[in-house]
């Protein structure tokens, strides 16, 4: 008897904290999240398991990464407002941040003016803060609208194609199945290759052109961060093409 056990990780959501976001470029709540290592058989768990450490992830743009929660004040049970946040979880957020929102104050008002240095590190900020989203994303299969219309038009020409065939001479509805099962098999494999990109497009792309706007950065300075990362291993830097992201910035939103 074949026995399916191992670790995996579990996540508990412990509350919020404010804190700055290189995404959206401010501060904004937090969700922090226990990440625990628990064994499991045939993938059903109990408890929650061993710390292993913490997540916290913006509630509005999701990027998320690794976290200590001995640099917070607490943690509160509710987002609430950020003002309301800020003096719970992280009361010197402000002059933490003195200089960081100074640098946004010269982006928004003066981005010609900042630094070659300044400027890489403003694009390459989004991109290394979004890496771990797009990491997880493509650890595991996941199905999205488009595949699951891929299974149920393949289900649909399982029937429809040998019916079809049956019609037009009973000698044809069993080779009709056959073909139908094919295509249907053939139509999945090509919306799960397409999943990818699809994510990429409305997950990643939207956010790195409102996180990259300020900067107004050129086409070889997109290059230039995702040849890093790709070079790094990360599939951001893989699965994107700095044309799209330009492209992204460019359009009216």
């Amino acid at each position: 008897m074949f026995i399916v056990w191992g670790r995996k990780i579990t996540r508990r959501t412990l509350g919020y904290v404010a804190d700055f976001c290189g995404v959206c470029r401010v501060p904004r709540a937090f969700r922090m999240t226990r990440l625990g290592s628990v064994g499991h058989v045939y993938y059903i768990s109990f408890g929650e398991g061993n710390l292993v450490g913490h997540e916290r992830a913006c509630t509005s743009c999701g990027a998320f990464s690794e976290a200590d929660v001995n640099a917070y004040a607490g943690i509160s049970k509710s987002s609430g407002s950020l003002e309301s946040l800020k003096r719970e979880t992280f009361p010197g957020l402000d002059a933490a941040l003195e200089q960081r929102l100074a640098l946004e104050v010269r982006v928004q008002t003066a981005p010609h003016l900042l630094s070659a240095e300044e400027r890489m590190g403003l694009i390459f900020s989004p991109f290394n803060l979004l890496s771990p989203k797009v990491e997880r994303h493509f650890a595991t299969m996941r199905m999205d609208g488009g595949v699951a219309l891929a299974i149920a038009g393949g289900i649909g020409l399982c029937f429809l194609v040998p019916a079809i065939g049956g019609a037009i001479s009973p000698e044809y509805g069993p080779p009709g199945f056959l073909l139908g099962l094919v295509a249907g098999f053939g139509l999945l494999i090509w919306q799960l290759l397409a999943a990818g990109g699809r994510f990429m497009r409305k997950e990643i792309v939207p956010l790195l052109a409102q996180s990259l706007s300020p900067v107004k950065p050129n086409e070889a300075e997109i290059e230039r961060a995702l040849g890093e990362f790709k070079r790094a291993g990360h599939k951001i830097g893989k699965k994107l093409k700095a044309a799209q992201v330009i492209e992204a910035i460019r359009s009216p939103r």
